[in-house]
């Protein structure tokens, strides 16, 4: 296997943001099979050297791929599109339902009964994230390079709102 292959062609998948996620495992584990150092321990010092970075090659190719955020980035990398860490969109109507959706975490506590608050505010945000995956594996199929940078900050919010979400939900309980 060549070292430079992308992490598409080490699994030999289409650089589509849709993937079979249980095609993906199947084929992680036959690669780690593969490539496992322990195979290469009677083997010369450059080839346990080479098996080592594939495995590595291998294990970073599979946490990205299987991330969804990760992917997108990825699949944007790929395509020339860099997008900074700290960027956020400029999208006025996006920014003003990340107010509302934040507001209303912070509101949790103080509703009658919190972890149903906290319940609906989960379902909608899992639904708002499953929405915008679909935005992005739209748009980015249609080589419409810049909504996709657009929809990649708006996935990356939506994961750290169910990351915060998650945080209140076991600092609701944990009070109890």
């Amino acid at each position: 296997m060549a070292a430079n292959l992308t992490h598409f062609e080490i699994f030999g998948l289409e650089p589509v943001f849709e993937l079979d996620r249980s095609a993906l495992a199947v084929r992680y584990r036959a690669l780690q099979r593969e490539f496992h150092p322990d195979k290469y321990a009677s083997k010369s010092e450059r080839e346990q050297l080479l098996a080592v970075q594939m495995a590595a090659q291998i294990n970073e190719a599979h946490t990205v791929l299987r991330e969804p955020v990760q992917r997108a980035a990825y699949l944007l990398e790929l395509a020339g599109v860099e997008v900074p860490p700290e960027q956020t969109t400029d999208d006025a109507q996006f920014l003003m339902q990340q107010m509302r959706l934040r507001e209303r975490l912070e509101e949790v506590r103080e509703q009658p009964d919190p972890a149903a608050a906290l319940e609906v505010l989960a379902d909608e945000a899992r639904g708002l994230y499953r929405e915008e995956q679909a935005r992005f594996a739209e748009v980015f199929a249609a080589d419409n390079l810049a909504e996709a940078k657009d929809s990649l900050l708006t996935l990356q919010f939506l994961v750290k709102l169910q990351a915060q979400v998650e945080i209140q939900e076991a600092d609701l309980f944990d009070d109890d």
